[in-house]
């Protein structure tokens, strides 16, 4: 099953990094955080929180945190996973402002 947009919300990449944790925890993922390049390398999953997560980096031997997933803009997955194909760049839909009026 291939999916037929790039386009995924917050809650459904948090979903998918629990996943990917609990059950390919051979797939990794490298990601693009909003203003910066790409990270250079591609992370095994340790830990998801609520809003957050921490990876490691398996070539430099380095933690990265992620405090709030919804940073995250673009990512991508080094091995194909429930219809997400690898090295394709996914992007993350961003956040409505919650201070913001919608009229």
């Amino acid at each position: 099953m291939e999916r037929a947009h790039s386009l995924i919300s917050v809650a459904d990449f948090k979903n998918l990094l629990s996943e990917l944790k609990e059950k390919r925890p051979d797939i990794c993922i490298r990601y693009r955080v909003l203003g910066e390049m790409w990270a250079h390398n591609f992370m095994s999953i340790l830990f998801v929180s609520r809003k957050g997560a921490v990876l490691k980096d398996e070539i430099s031997n380095r933690l990265m945190s992620v405090s709030d997933l919804s940073n995250i803009m673009q990512f991508e997955l080094d091995k194909p996973f429930q219809g997400f194909q690898p090295y394709f760049h996914y992007e993350i839909q961003p956040l409505l402002d919650s201070k913001a009026v919608l009229i």
